[in-house]
């Protein structure tokens, strides 16, 4: 259907059968009644530029609108009950596939609008739609890079039509800063460097013994470390996008909270001009959701050695974007992780898995890989034995990035603007 952008990326029968196989029964019944309408109508409209019509023609799409809605809102009850992994996987199916049946419905209904400024609201809304798909729901069984490929497709299509406000001068992200200070602090030791090493040099030095090195010349050839420092250049690949942002200091403290936002929101509220409540883009898969953007790195070819006998995965990549200020607070991840700096600049801390119990971590469930001691601002009244861990430092430039072995313990601050990307290995 020439005016329509969604269609070409669905499979009908593959998500009839995701739907008979994978969506709870509480909803299939109805969302496999609005799945046969919309089939029905792309089948009579495949080679067909729809024709503008009565809204009356149409009146079956206000209906399945509140069907898809109401199967929107129960899941979204469901997964937000309890632990987010401890929700049954076909809710989230659930909610990919309401979010593509909504999508398209909103989209046949933009297809028959005359008012541009409506048009313009309703283009939102769809991309927002497919986005929550992505971020809040699991990629079916049998069409996994469904809402992936029609976010991309849409994205493209509409960003010709309806421009984002841009930046001025004023609002131009600025890392081309001088190199902040770089001193060591008064007890901490100096994490050990190499200049892209060989792959043999990093595996004796660093890999096989565990332990933290920082490497210099390894991304000189990622795109990224020149393009990124153009705002309008990220702007323009995932402005209309929508992103999960944390708001606060850290997530350790009562100010931290979440929120869904445009990239581009973003950029102009947190990243191009002060805020006095920070937003941090962190720990997101936002290559998954923009896959645009793996165009400008690539990862890195240490991630091969792996403490597995059959470790041929591929590394969990995540962004990590916000402005001077941000905090990572004192925790441990379980597999191996490059950080890689793109743009800006950062501060280590780091601490020896043998050290855990001077750390003193948190003991409840979701924070147990979180310590309570703050490295800066140690208080060894309450936490004696802090004073005989032993710290290490090191700051990261861009075009660097620091092998953090499993179980380390890292403490992260942004000195500046800062984009990085880690590599989460086993």
């Amino acid at each position: 259907m020439s005016n329509m952008i969604l269609t070409g990326t669905i499979h009908w029968h593959l998500l009839k059968e995701d739907l008979e196989e994978h969506i709870p029964n509480e909803m299939s019944f109805y969302l496999n009644q609005v799945l046969e309408r919309l089939t029905n109508y792309y089948d009579t409209n495949r080679e067909v530029i729809v024709p503008k019509k009565p809204k009356l023609s149409l009146v079956w799409v206000k209906s399945d609108l509140i069907t898809v809605e109401a199967c929107l809102d129960r899941t979204w009850e469901m997964l937000n009950s309890g632990y987010w992994k401890d929700v049954p996987i076909n809710y989230r199916y659930c909610y990919s596939l309401c979010s593509i049946f909504l999508s398209l419905l909103m989209e046949i209904s933009l297809s028959l609008e005359e008012d541009n400024a409506k048009s313009t609201f309703e283009f939102k809304r769809i991309m927002q739609q497919i986005d929550k798909g992505i971020l809040l729901g699991a990629p079916l069984p049998r069409s996994p890079n469904l809402l992936t490929n029609a976010a991309s497709k849409f994205n493209k299509h509409f960003a010709k039509n309806i421009e984002l406000p841009g930046f001025s001068q004023d609002n131009k992200l600025d890392v081309d800063v001088e190199d902040p200070c770089t001193t060591l602090y008064l007890g901490f030791s100096a994490v050990n460097r190499l200049v892209k090493p060989s792959m043999e040099k990093f595996f004796c030095d660093a890999f096989r013994p565990k332990v933290p090195v920082l490497m210099e010349g390894c991304l000189s050839h990622w795109r990224a470390l020149h393009l990124w420092k153009d705002a309008e250049y990220l702007e323009k690949i995932a402005g209309h996008r929508t992103v999960p942002i944390e708001i606060g200091s850290k997530y350790t403290e009562d100010d931290w909270s979440q929120s869904l936002v445009t990239f581009s929101e973003f950029l102009k509220t947190h990243i191009t001009k002060k805020n006095e409540r920070v937003g941090y883009l962190a720990q997101h898969q936002l290559f998954d959701q923009i896959p645009e953007l793996k165009n400008d790195f690539a990862v890195p070819e240490y991630c091969s050695f792996s403490d597995k006998e059959d470790g041929e995965e591929f590394p969990d990549i995540n962004a990590w974007f916000g402005p001077s200020g941000t905090v990572s607070p004192l925790h441990y991840d379980p597999k191996n992780n490059f950080l890689t700096q793109v743009i800006g600049y950062k501060r280590v801390v780091l601490y020896s898995p043998g050290d855990s119990p001077k750390l003193y971590p948190y003991e409840t469930r979701l924070l147990c890989n979180t310590a309570r001691v703050d490295p800066y601002n140690p208080n060894f009244e309450e936490y004696p034995d802090f004073q005989h861990a032993k710290g290490y430092m090191c700051y990261l430039k861009p075009g660097e990035m620091l092998y953090i072995p499993p179980k380390w313990w890292h403490h992260v601050t942004s000195l500046s603007p800062s984009f990085s990307i880690s590599f989460w290995w086993e």
